[in-house]
């Protein structure tokens, strides 16, 4: 929940476009003699995030870091934890720190055979939209031939396999060194199995900018190729001029959609430094018409690949003060099917009516639907419960009067989100659930506390009153059967904390929080591992409203968490430090 009573980011900050780059660095360890090179392609492109391939080692990983990315912007990288593989070049990822925040890391064991490599899946943050997305490295087995085509598809198979598994509508991008030499499904069935329609799409590859076909050698595709750049052979690297498409940035399908809170910026996918006039040619041989003569000799000596990068666009959180709360969601109804019984309630908590029309309902993947009314405005009152559902018909949708009907959204059994815009596309209320929720079947979880923060699994429980054909929950109504937050029963030891404000903030946010009493409380700072950073002193603060400000000066951009103390409760707050 965030509260009615703040606007918590600016319109200023409403989009943000990034740029997102993979290259491979042609056995990367600690080389003075190309280090200049990639500062000089890397100040062309100002990338925001790089996956790269063929690292060598944790040293490679960190003179990447040091020698070329401080040197290029200073203090603005950071790369997520490396994994030294059993492979001599190794995969990694680097990201600009006040525009993402590192989840995760893991090992896909795509490995084949002695040498090959496993996919690396990162899970990431964009900060100022709070996205969470993942992103995959790849370098697949090179070298022609029905064998290393066959290893390919092994590795694609299980990598498919494992996007497959992950929740619809969940946004990724696949980028790296796929070595494959066309679309061919007889010579290189690894392509039809990453981007082929199947029975489950969910992990379906797409192309950006749909340049598919038998790129290999023919000069149709000239303007993609991105290997070779050179005609002769030094440093390890391939030679034979550009005329392979072996470097991707796959995509999602949502990505694709710019109705998608993260998407593909049109006309931006770019095979850096190929203008379409080099086919088996080296990349700075006479004119290049893209890019300057000392770029496409920088291009030619750092690598044997040029590196492809795309801009992507994320829809920044803008919350509004409408003042309408979540309260009680049932994801999975047991009387009737899902596609029948599934609703949730929302409460007005302020002292005026709103307007519904022209609002939406959407999740974070594909799900979206527009409220609307052909006979009469939808209002909710000050104080009134209101029941949106998939299914109005009191006789088959598990006996619920609902107020509004809803199409084109879902909500899943284990994990999913409810978030609720206004007309103007400022987050209105938003509830991400998951499976650490006990979402169980034929029970609806239900907010304890309307004007607390519904964000937190604490301040939700399982209902235990039935309704009609059997199901429990309260719908349209709270949990004591009253239909205004003001009839509520107020608990002597009740402590709220508001949603911060800014929150993303710059330097100092403020803390609002209520007490029924005079109390001592704590607030202490954990970092995103859950390490604890900093305790503020103990504050004695008075019965009623209290503002405290949390300064965050010392601290480099990114996401915290707030553990603000009194001595009958623990309740956390997530902050977004933005420098």
């Amino acid at each position: 929940m965030r509260p009615f009573i703040f606007i918590l980011i600016l319109s200023f900050l409403s989009a943000s476009s990034v740029r997102m780059l993979t290259y491979n660095l042609l056995n990367f360890s600690d080389d003075d003699n190309r280090e200049m090179h990639y500062i000089t392609i890397l100040e062309s492109i100002s990338p925001d995030l790089i996956i790269v391939q063929e690292i060598i080692g944790q040293d490679g990983f960190e003179n990447f870091q040091s020698d070329v990315l401080d040197v290029f912007q200073g203090g603005q990288w950071s790369g997520a934890p490396f994994i030294n593989q059993s492979a001599q070049q190794d995969i990694a990822i680097f990201y600009k720190q006040d525009i993402f925040t590192y989840i995760n890391t893991s090992a896909i064991n795509t490995a084949q055979s002695s040498g090959t490599r496993d996919v690396i899946e990162w899970t990431m943050v964009h900060n100022l939209s709070d996205l969470e997305f993942n992103i995959y490295g790849v370098h697949f087995k090179a070298s022609s031939g029905a064998s290393n085509a066959s290893q390919r598809l092994e590795e694609a198979t299980i990598l498919r396999n494992h996007l497959n598994s992950l929740p619809i509508g969940r946004h990724f991008i696949v980028g790296g060194d796929f070595n494959i030499y066309s679309n061919s499904s007889s010579s290189e069935p690894a392509f039809n199995m990453l981007t082929g329609d199947s029975d489950d799409n969910t992990g379906r590859l797409f192309d950006p900018i749909n340049r598919i076909g038998n790129w290999h050698n023919n000069s149709s595709f000239s303007d993609v190729h991105t290997q070779s750049p050179r005609t002769s052979s030094f440093g390890g690297g391939a030679n034979g001029g550009m005329d392979d498409r072996f470097d991707w940035l796959f995509v999602s399908e949502n990505i694709l959609s710019d109705q998608s809170s993260m998407f593909y910026i049109e006309n931006t996918y770019t095979a850096y430094g190929n203008d379409g006039n080099h086919f088996n040619d080296a990349i700075n041989s006479g004119n290049n018409f893209s890019v300057s003569n000392d770029i496409a000799d920088a291009l030619h000596d750092a690598s044997d690949h040029l590196p492809v990068y795309m801009d992507v666009w994320f829809d920044d959180l803008v919350y509004s003060d409408q003042g309408i709360v979540i309260t009680e969601i049932m994801a999975n109804p047991s009387s009737v099917s899902d596609s029948y019984g599934e609703w949730f309630e929302i409460l007005n908590v302020t002292d005026s009516s709103i307007l519904l029309d022209g609002w939406s309902i959407k999740d974070n993947g594909i799900d979206n639907h527009i409220i609307a009314s052909d006979n009469e405005d939808l209002v909710i009152e000050s104080g009134q419960f209101f029941v949106l559902t998939r299914n109005g018909n009191v006789s088959s949708n598990g006996g619920v009067n609902a107020d509004y009907v809803y199409s084109g959204f879902s909500l899943s059994n284990t994990e999913d989100q409810i978030i609720i815009m206004d007309n103007d596309g400022a987050i209105v209320d938003e509830v991400h659930y998951t499976g650490d929720w006990n979402v169980s079947n034929g029970v609806s979880m239900e907010v304890h506390d309307a004007l607390s923060d519904n964000s937190l699994v604490e301040n939700w429980f399982a209902s235990t009153l039935a309704y009609g054909f059997g199901d429990y929950g309260t719908p349209g109504n709270s949990y004591e059967g009253n239909l205004s937050i003001e009839n509520q029963n107020v608990n002597p030891d009740q402590f709220i904390v508001y949603n911060l404000f800014p929150n993303p903030f710059n330097g100092v946010t403020t803390i609002k929080l209520y007490s029924e009493k005079s109390q001592r409380i704590t607030i202490q700072t954990f970092d995103l591992m859950g390490r604890a950073l900093h305790d503020l002193e103990n504050k004695y603060i008075k019965a009623g409203n209290t503002e405290l400000q949390w300064n965050g000066s010392n601290y480099v951009s990114g996401i915290y968490f707030l553990k603000i103390s009194s001595p009958s409760t623990h309740i956390f707050k997530k902050v977004v430090l933005v420098k």
